[in-house]
Formats: structure tokens, sequence, C-alpha cells
């Protein structure tokens, strides 16, 4: 048998009046705002790592096509993350106007 507290940090699955319930794990959300975001910063930077040597070794423009997509990769990071916050941010908002 799980301990109650067991349940809830593992989200496991129980049966309370013959309905499912499943509680998700407190960590949960921390857990994937974290890969969200780590992925918006490293994907677009390594990405722009590689567009931009490619295009200076084929247009022989070196550094100047790596520095622009690295700061292309730069501005789409501020903007992806931004975009991620507002969205927490009118979740957070909501759940406060619920509890009033």
């Amino acid at each position: 048998m799980v301990l109650p507290h067991a349940q809830r940090l593992l989200g496991l699955l129980f049966m309370e009046n013959n309905e499912k319930i499943i509680i998700e794990p407190w960590w949960k959300e921390g857990v994937i705002i974290f890969i969200r975001v780590s992925a918006y910063i490293a994907v677009p930077v390594i990405l722009g790592l590689y567009i931009g040597r490619y295009l200076d070794k084929k247009y022989n423009t070196e550094p100047y096509l790596l520095i622009l997509s690295i700061f292309i990769a730069f501005i789409s990071t501020m903007y992806l993350i931004w975009k991620e916050m507002k969205k927490y941010q009118n979740k957070i908002e909501k759940e406060e106007n619920i509890k009033k």
C-alpha cells in the first residue's frame, strides 16, 4: 500500500467514490517549464551556429553571417521566453481571480 503523501509525490492514480482521480506531482509543471525554457535557449543558438558557419563558408563572408545568425537566435530566444512567461503569468492571474 502506498502512503497518501507518496501518492501525491509520485502522481499516482487512485479511486475515490468509484471515480478515477489522477493527482499530478507538485513538481511536474516546474520541470516542464525548465525543459521548455532550456530548449528555447539551446536550440536557436545551436541552429544559429551551424547555419551561420555554413553560410559563412558558402559565401566566404566569415564571421559576419555567423554573428548575424547568433543575433537572430538571441532575439528569437528572448521572444520565446517572453511568450512562455506571459502564458504562465496569465495562468497565475486566472488562478488568483478564482481564489477571490
